[in-house]
């Protein structure tokens, strides 16, 4: 009988600092708001009205914020996890230029469009904070790297990682155009992004913009690797 365990692996530098940060900015928007002063998430959230007003900073500090301890504590397992394994294997500096982009890039068009398309209107000074955006780009990126591994959607129905992103970016596009929610859009347009940078990944613009290449380091060097099962190829599970 096969046995497969999970193993977590190593929390990374670059990982270690983003929930940091993230945890830092969580517990002051708590105290901030158990006191009754302002919203900080109408200062580090991110907004076309924002950046008019000269708020640069947004398109940086956006995804720091997060507004409940459940989508703080889901976000961050999330990072932890996929993003640790991809910062091991790409490195540092790629994978940080991986998310810079994403989170630049989704931030530019979100505004642009809300600016362009929805200017004196609600949208056009909602904001949008959190990790989840980020998070679906790691999970795009891990999807197209590894689609065969295994992951468990509401940790409970197990099915490959390629599926459990398609069912993602479903819901997302569900959200968004029968709910309404900017935010869901925002999310699609960071699954859009990560996609393309996988999938173009040897064009000459993405592998400056990366300043490096997305091969793969040895397994041995990870503390979370593949082993194969008896009767399926590729390998599909964590030990």
């Amino acid at each position: 009988m096969n046995q497969h365990q999970f193993s977590a692996p190593e929390l990374t530098k670059t990982n270690k600092i983003l929930l940091i940060a993230s945890g830092t900015c969580f517990i002051l928007f708590s105290l901030l708001k158990a006191v009754g002063a302002f919203n900080l998430v109408s200062l580090l959230g991110l907004s076309a009205s924002g950046l008019m007003s000269g708020f640069v900073f947004q398109l940086i500090s956006y995804p720091l914020i997060e507004v409940n301890l459940m989508g703080f504590i889901f976000n961050s397992l999330v990072v932890w996890f996929i993003g640790s394994e991809l910062e091991k294997q790409w490195g540092s500096k790629v994978y940080l230029r991986f998310l810079l982009i994403n989170i630049i890039g989704v931030g530019i068009i979100y505004a642009l469009v809300n600016l362009l398309f929805f200017y004196g209107t609600p949208v056009y000074s909602a904001p949008i904070h959190g990790m989840t955006g980020i998070n679906f780009a790691m999970l795009i990126a891990y999807s197209l790297l590894y689609p065969d591994r295994q992951m468990s959607l509401m940790m409970i129905f197990p099915m490959r990682a390629r599926t459990f992103c398609w069912i993602l970016a479903g819901i997302e596009a569900y959200m968004a155009v029968f709910s309404g929610l900017s935010s869901a859009w925002a999310h699609l347009l960071a699954m859009g992004i990560s996609y393309l940078i996988i999938r173009f990944q040897t064009q000459p613009l993405i592998r400056k913009a990366l300043n490096a290449s997305f091969e793969k380091k040895k397994r041995s060097k990870s503390h979370l690797y593949v082993v194969k099962d008896e009767d399926q190829k590729p390998p599909k599970f964590w030990q």
